[in-house]
């Protein structure tokens, strides 16, 4: 318990953020272990000079004051490098840049530390920023070789010092273009990503949506029919469904051809969206049919006020940009799911109720079963019951 949340307090729980802060700890650490070195054994033995060895510690110490506090705060999260990868490639290889310059006992090991520093950014960063990194690093070994010759900071041979630093210019130059290299593919490795995500979300809605109106398919209300089945049982509530086909939707066809017919059916859907509740889901069951699934409506009485609301908003919308006066009109089914029913029960019965809504002249919704023998409700009584 104790150690999950020492983890939690120097990591934090992000896992990105974990990543980052695993750099900068393993820095630390690396630096930790050089001012060690520097005063248990260089200064004891005279490898280096105090002066030197007080300047390293400096150097090493805004490293370890200031990137893994950055990286923790979470300032950088925004940040194009958030992990801080690239200063702190740099700042180490300055590091031993300097101590190859001023510091003999270093040079054994200088360049061998470059390249190791190099592979911190293979994993994370991104192709030009590799590039400059890596350019950068190789300039400022050239500079330190300038130095150490035109000022006589080391008296080593410059000529054999020369052939060292090409070789490892050339061997940090390799490992430059292997770093860009590696974030090119994990650039084209997120594109892939990304459009696989964007494929998986366009075929998800074809599999779910019906083409044109957008609206949910048969299929899928089928699948929101028994979820709500299953709510229904558990928190004991009731819910209606209505099946709506609009009137004369041939006619429309037939007297304006099938691209009018299509407008129709998309602005109806457009409709029923602006009138239902938030929680009713519509969707086009087949050709001019819709289905409206209404939870927790207990009376079918309660579901014909949405229907009414929806019969009110189509007799002023425009339902074709062509044909500006076109009006549609629907005739509609009501039941309502008890806990013995099944869903094609309830849907039979929908449909028997919008059967009798079109033999009864059509332009109205029927409640099943019907109140009295014969007894309708045409858009006109609907607008008399309760609110909804």
């Amino acid at each position: 318990m104790i150690g999950r949340w020492l983890s939690d307090l120097v990591v934090g729980k992000d896992p990105r953020m974990k990543a980052r802060l695993g750099l900068c700890l393993v820095s630390m650490v690396i630096y930790v272990c050089w001012i060690a070195v520097l005063f248990a054994y260089a200064l004891p033995r005279q490898l280096i000079s105090e002066a030197t060895a007080h300047f390293m510690v400096t150097y090493i110490s805004v490293a370890l004051c200031v990137f893994y506090p950055l990286v923790r705060s979470g300032v950088t999260r925004t940040w194009s490098d958030p992990g801080l990868v690239s200063p702190q490639i740099l700042w180490a290889s300055g590091a031993m840049i300097i101590g190859y310059a001023v510091a003999p006992m270093v040079r054994s090991v200088a360049f061998q530390t470059l390249c190791l520093i190099q592979v911190f950014g293979f994993l994370s960063l991104r192709p030009k920023v590799a590039a400059w990194t890596g350019g950068l690093t190789t300039a400022m070994l050239v500079i330190a070789w300038i130095a150490m010759t035109v000022l006589g900071l080391s008296d080593a041979d410059p000529r054999a010092e020369a052939l060292k630093i090409s070789a490892s210019c050339f061997v940090l130059v390799l490992m430059t273009f292997q770093s860009r290299s590696f974030g090119l593919m994990r650039e084209r490795a997120f594109h892939e990503k990304k459009s696989l995500a964007a494929a998986a979300e366009a075929l998800r809605r074809i599999t779910l949506h019906d083409g044109l109106t957008g609206l949910y398919n048969r299929a899928h209300m089928q699948e929101r029919l028994e979820a709500e089945v299953q709510r229904a049982l558990l928190n004991g509530h009731h819910f209606s469904v209505a099946l709506i086909d609009l009137d004369h939707f041939k006619s429309i066809n037939d007297t304006h051809g099938h691209p009018v017919g299509d407008e129709v059916l998309v602005n109806f859907a457009l409709q029923g969206g602006e009138v239902l509740r938030e929680t009713d889901v519509i969707g086009r069951w087949g050709g001019e049919e819709f289905l409206v699934l209404m939870p927790e409506t207990e009376a079918a009485k309660q579901a014909q006020i949405a229907m009414t609301r929806l019969r009110d908003q189509l007799r002023s919308a425009q339902m074709s940009r062509s044909v500006a006066d076109l009006r549609v009109r629907f005739s509609c089914g009501v039941a309502t799911w008890s806990t013995q029913d099944t869903i094609e029960q309830v849907l039979e019965r929908a449909d028997q109720a919008l059967y009798r809504a079109k033999a009864n002249g059509r332009d109205r919704t029927e409640l099943e079963p019907p109140l009295n023998p014969g007894t309708t409700f045409a858009g006109q009584p609907e607008s008399a019951q309760c609110d909804r």
